[in-house]
């Protein structure tokens, strides 16, 4: 049996502070006043700058490597993780969404997981 997913309270979130946090962090870096805004130009950006980010998650830690490879930096990795998270913040808010949109979308995705994992256990489709 699949335990149900609890779902913090919204207001004054830690998901909101991070998000606020790095909106601001755009707003210096790119001039931009009017954040979050849809922008192909720096969503695109922040893409690529992603598959570099997830490259170095696996750098730090090639044990999902076949063989011969023992290489675990868990301190570099946690760092790269974090990395990949403000980078994905980034794609977020260059593509028009809000912490509230990210959230609820996160939520709703995790709740869809849940369900299919639950209907598989079951042979449901």
């Amino acid at each position: 049996m699949l335990k149900t997913v609890a779902i913090a309270k919204r207001p004054g979130s830690k998901l909101d502070n991070l998000f606020n946090t790095q909106l601001g962090f755009q707003k210096n870096i790119t001039g931009e006043a009017h954040l979050p805004k849809d922008s192909i130009e720096w969503a695109s950006y922040h893409l690529l700058a992603l598959q570099e980010e997830v490259g170095e998650v696996l750098k730090a830690d090639k044990r999902w490597k076949t063989h011969r490879n023992e290489h675990y930096d868990p301190e570099n990795k946690l760092e790269e993780l974090a990395d990949v998270f403000i980078t994905t913040m980034n794609i977020a808010i260059f593509s028009g969404f809000s912490s509230q949109d990210v959230y609820n979308e996160i939520i709703r995705k995790i709740a869809e997981n849940n369900e299919k994992l639950r209907r598989s256990r079951l042979n449901v489709r």
